[in-house]
């Protein structure tokens, strides 16, 4: 039952408990604070919109729960994967092409060097 409300709500029932505590605590100052009972609803209002940003994130960072889930998931982190490695084997390319180019470079430099030593 945990799993199946925090999949729902996004947070566990001690969470939510905790946030409408907080809630209600704070409408009953906002209440006597401003003694015309907007603040209660100001409290409400934002209370709300903490709560529907908790809950995004929270059911944005749990894991997947079904096998096709999970699989996506994966998938989509291999091809992630994929795509830096093709990034990387390009990169290496370059730099090979790069360290042979200097290679030739010091190697003609040097060259000349020898020719009138000898």
């Amino acid at each position: 039952m945990t799993g199946f409300f925090r999949r729902t709500v996004g947070l566990d029932f001690v969470d939510l408990a905790i946030h409408a505590g907080v809630t209600f605590f704070l409408m009953i100052l906002a209440d006597e604070a401003a003694r015309n009972g907007a603040g209660i609803g100001i409290v409400g209002a934002v209370s709300l919109l903490v709560l529907g940003v908790r809950r995004h994130y929270a059911l944005r960072n749990l894991p997947p729960h079904s096998p096709a889930e999970l699989s996506e998931a994966r998938m989509a982190e291999l091809e992630s994967r994929l795509a830096e490695a093709g990034d990387l084997e390009f990169r290496v390319q370059e730099l090979e092409e790069r360290l042979d180019f200097a290679e030739r470079l010091l190697a003609q430099h040097r060259e000349p060097e020898r020719l009138g030593k000898e």
